[in-house]
C-alpha cells in the first residue's frame, strides 16, 4: 500500500510540475511575441514617414498621377495622405 501511495504523489509531482514549466514557457513566448509585434509596428512606422515624406517631395504631377494609380488600383485609403 505504501509503494502505490508514492508513486501517486510521485506522479501528482510532475504533473505540477510538467504544467509549471508549461506555464512559464507560455509566458515567456507571449512576452517575445509581445517585444517582436512592437518591434514591427516602430518598423513600419518609421517607413510610413519616410514614404510619407518622400511623397511631399514629389511635384503636382507625380501626385496626380500616384493617386490615379490608387484609384485604379483600389487603394483609395491612401488618398488621405
Amino acid at each position: 500500500m505504501e509503494v502505490t501511495q508514492h508513486l501517486v504523489q510521485r506522479r501528482k509531482f510532475l504533473k505540477r510540475f510538467g504544467m509549471g514549466a508549461a506555464g512559464v514557457s507560455a509566458a515567456v513566448l507571449l512576452s517575445n511575441g509581445l517585444s517582436k509585434a512592437k518591434q514591427g509596428g516602430d518598423l513600419a512606422k518609421e517607413e510610413l514617414d519616410k514614404l510619407s515624406e518622400k511623397y511631399a517631395k514629389l511635384d503636382k504631377r507625380s501626385k496626380l498621377m500616384m493617386r490615379g494609380m490608387f484609384v485604379l488600383l483600389g487603394i483609395d485609403v491612401l488618398l488621405l495622405i
